[in-house]
């Protein structure tokens, strides 16, 4: 009997060291991740792929990344089978919620607005807007000062009087114009004045119509400056987006918000085609989620993102809605855990 117990015990013993050995296998996963910069890179990087590495270390797994080219496919790949899970910026929505299972939100985040940042210098601006009010304005300057120049000189020729005009035309016009600028400059130098009564005439009149050209400059002047300050900034805001041209990437939830809010909207496909349209100029805005945007406006000083962040938005880790109720367990437990013990932060910090 004690022979028998002791075999017993040397059995149960000696498959105490198997099970650890089980345990301590490698369980290779694949998981589907879309570019979308920083959470992941085309080469494999990013924080999300970096969060899945830590996971998958301490719960003894092996990940492979497959990458997919939009979030639709990425969402099929899960759904069908074909990958375990998707790792990357995909917002839970009710909508996505029946086709696939997602784990607890992982990242807070929203959609912002990029525009073209064309920055324009404050002389160059005042001086674009003065030579667009000036251009007929000062044709008309000088045809009213040479008709009241000439008008004035032909009738206060005299050469007797030392403040009169100059009965030479080429002296005498000088001097004509020179009375014509300061007194519709309201100047009045008093070195030239008209003493006949069509001369006094002439001057009165020109007077009142240099108040109200120089008036009339002023207000235009400052008008044109101001709607040019608005022109150059008109996207500033989520209001401002209507009836401009908004480029977004489609299935995303940038093409269902303004959808929802009938902003027109041009498709791209992908992240890079997103900016190129901004840059080409077709279109006048774009619309995505604040994490690449942010990181595409650090990387390239020829965009930049305006307003504040709307529509706020929570990215998950998508699992098939049967069969992946495990990994998505160890992804729940494993991220909570490296929130508590840094590693999270250490990684956001890397990346943001």
């Amino acid at each position: 009997m004690k022979k028998l117990l002791l075999l017993a015990l040397i059995l149960v013993l000696g498959s105490i060291p198997m099970a650890f050995a089980a345990d301590t296998t490698t369980k290779k996963i694949k998981i589907a991740v879309k570019e979308f910069p920083p959470l992941v890179f085309k080469d494999f990087k990013g924080f999300c792929i970096d969060v899945a590495n830590i996971v998958s270390k301490e719960n003894n797994l092996d990940p492979e990344f497959v990458m997919f080219n939009s979030v639709p496919d990425l969402l099929e790949a899960v759904e069908s089978g074909d990958c375990d899970m998707g790792f990357a910026g995909i917002t839970i929505t009710p909508e996505r919620e029946k086709r696939v299972d997602f784990s607890q939100p992982f990242f807070e985040s929203g959609l912002m607005i990029a525009v073209r940042n064309e920055p324009i210098s404050q002389i160059t601006s005042i001086g674009n807007a003065v030579l667009r009010v000036i251009g007929l304005s000062i044709i008309l300057f000088f045809v009213g000062l040479t008709v009241v120049a000439h008008m004035v000189w032909w009738i206060e020729r005299d050469d007797e009087d030392p403040l009169g005009f100059p009965t030479a035309y080429t002296k005498g016009i000088v001097d004509a114009y020179w009375w014509a600028v300061v007194t519709m400059s309201t100047v009045g130098y008093g070195d030239k004045r008209p003493k006949k009564i069509g001369g006094r005439a002439i001057a009165a009149i020109w007077m009142f119509i240099g108040i109200i050209w120089f008036a009339g400059l002023t207000a235009t002047l400052s008008s044109a400056l101001t709607v040019d300050r608005i022109r150059h900034g008109e996207i500033a805001d989520l209001p401002d987006l209507y009836g401009k041209k908004v480029a977004v990437i489609e299935d995303t939830t940038s093409e269902e918000f303004l959808r929802y809010h009938n902003v027109n909207i041009v498709l791209t496909r992908s992240f890079d085609e997103l900016l190129a349209n901004l840059k080409e100029g077709r279109s006048d805005a774009i619309v995505y989620d604040a994490p690449p945007l942010m990181y595409a406006v650090k990387l390239d000083p020829t965009i930049k993102v305006v307003g504040k962040m709307f529509a706020e938005q929570r990215y998950g880790i998508v699992f098939p809605n049967t069969g992946g109720e495990e990994l998505k367990e160890l992804f729940d437990i494993g991220i909570m855990i490296s929130r508590q013990n840094g590693e999270y932060q250490k990684i956001y910090g890397k990346w943001f």
